[in-house]
């Protein structure tokens, strides 16, 4: 019964993956058809590790390769994912874009390479910020856009000065950066309103306009 139950996960998840995927663009339709199989392993057993997910040594290895490919950036990915979210998008008069930033700890992992400092100098990792596009009836429609980066470590206690820096030259900027880039996304005849916590609160970002008809909507949640 439960392998039973797993086929059919694995099946569901496969149409899922190449549908959500469809428009990926990796110069080769062989890493396209890896980067679905690599979703699918995953997305079918998220709790799991690599290796395990991927169910042998052979898939363990090719996704490991995947990720280190030279010939295509993440964002490729980023963008093939965000394009079926549009797509989905255009079927609603209204969608709540809601941004976020997060952080993924990874100071145990002593051989990650790239990383920067999260809160403090002792913690190490990535930082991202994310924004999803959701009905107004709250059904997630899927990723907008992302960016992930790595702090430098010369900026370590730089928010000290966050008064006398622009808001261009702060983290702050990326969430005026997701806007722009949903604004460009999304058609103008779709009225976007835009969601976040108490770090949206800059004047900057209410300032942003859409067009005179359908202005974007702003909106913090605390």
């Amino acid at each position: 019964m439960k392998e039973g139950i797993k086929v059919e996960v694995s099946k569901k998840m496969e149409k899922w993956a190449a549908q959500e995927l469809q428009y990926a663009d990796l110069g080769d339709t062989r890493r396209k058809k890896r980067l679905i199989s690599i979703v699918e392993n995953l997305a079918s057993q998220p709790s799991t590790s690599v290796p395990q997910a991927s169910g042998n040594l052979a898939a363990a290895s090719a996704t490991y390769d995947f990720w280190n490919s030279p010939y295509f950036h993440p964002s490729d990915i980023i963008a093939a994912q965000a394009k079926s979210t549009v797509e989905r998008i255009k079927e609603h008069p209204i969608v709540l874009a809601v941004q976020d930033t997060t952080s993924l700890d990874f100071t145990t992992q002593k051989a990650k390479k790239g990383m920067g400092y999260l809160d403090c100098k002792t913690s190490f990792g990535l930082k991202v910020h994310t924004t999803l596009g959701v009905s107004a009836q709250g059904v997630p429609l899927g990723l907008i856009n992302q960016y992930v980066w790595a702090r430098e470590e010369k900026n370590l206690g730089i928010a000290k000065q966050r008064k006398k820096r622009e808001t261009q030259e702060k983290e702050s900027q990326r969430w005026l950066d997701s806007l722009s880039e949903t604004q460009q996304q999304i058609p103008e005849e779709i009225q976007v309103v835009t969601i976040g916590d108490c770090e949206a609160d800059i004047f900057d970002l209410f300032a942003q306009s859409r067009n005179p008809v359908l202005p974007n909507l702003p909106c913090k949640i605390n």
